[in-house]
């Protein structure tokens, strides 16, 4: 029967911090060493052998220098050789470091939406609306620029809502999203139209003036003689 060797490990990606367990375990015994990038990892207070068939590595603390290739080297007492290895990645963020979250712009304006994000080894930013993402293109009305800000030129009032900076560690599925409002404000206009336009005014006459008002958010309306 062919001796098989597997490395156990809860999941791959671990926040800065955190602890990592890697346990590497044969099925017949034998000689077990650990390496790193290649490199033999001969520290005891990382490295615990639990049987003759049984090995744990163990890094309290997870920092962005630990990760990288581990491999576990297994020798049986007949010389059968093993190699087993897994890649754990290590990540810190996103954080969006209190991006303002709500915004007002006037209608026509042009709107610049910040989405300050910071992650390591490396982040990528998305904006989003209904379900959509806004494209990096320059030429577009709505768009991404090269540094995350979200460009709305000449705002509309349909630009109003929820938009959502989404921030990801590159090549990996670990996300945070900020929510961030828009409202769209428009100056008031007004329009007086007359039902009738000469009225001779008596005691027993009724005069309908209608004002005719748009704008967002809606105005108060004062009439005055």
């Amino acid at each position: 029967k062919s001796i098989t060797v597997e490395i156990i490990s809860s999941k791959q990606d671990f926040k800065v911090g955190e602890q990592i367990l890697l346990v590497c375990k044969a099925t017949k015994d034998g000689d077990m060493t650990w390496y790193k990038d290649g490199e033999e990892i001969d520290d005891d207070e990382i490295i615990s052998k639990v049987d003759y068939s049984t090995s744990k590595l163990i890094i309290k603390k997870a920092s962005l220098s630990d990760a990288g290739t581990y491999t576990c080297k297994y020798e049986s007492d007949e010389g059968d050789h093993r190699n087993e290895e897994t890649v754990l990645y290590v990540y810190d963020g996103p954080y969006f470091h209190g991006t303002t979250t709500y915004h007002e712009f006037l209608e026509g304006a042009d709107g610049v939406v910040p989405c300050l994000v910071t992650g390591q080894p490396a982040v990528e930013v998305h904006w989003i609306k209904d379900k959509e993402l806004i494209p990096s293109i320059s030429g577009r009305r709505i768009h991404k620029k090269s540094d995350n800000t979200l460009h709305i030129e000449k705002v509309k009032r349909d630009d109003a809502g929820t938009y959502i900076c989404q921030a990801q560690i590159k090549g990996r599925l670990i996300v945070q999203e900020l929510p961030v409002s828009v409202v769209v404000n428009a100056p008031p206009t007004v329009h007086i139209r007359e039902e009738v336009k000469k009225v001779i005014a008596g005691p027993e006459t009724n005069v309908s003036l209608l004002c005719l008002v748009g704008g967002q958010p809606k105005p108060n309306i004062t009439w005055t003689m």
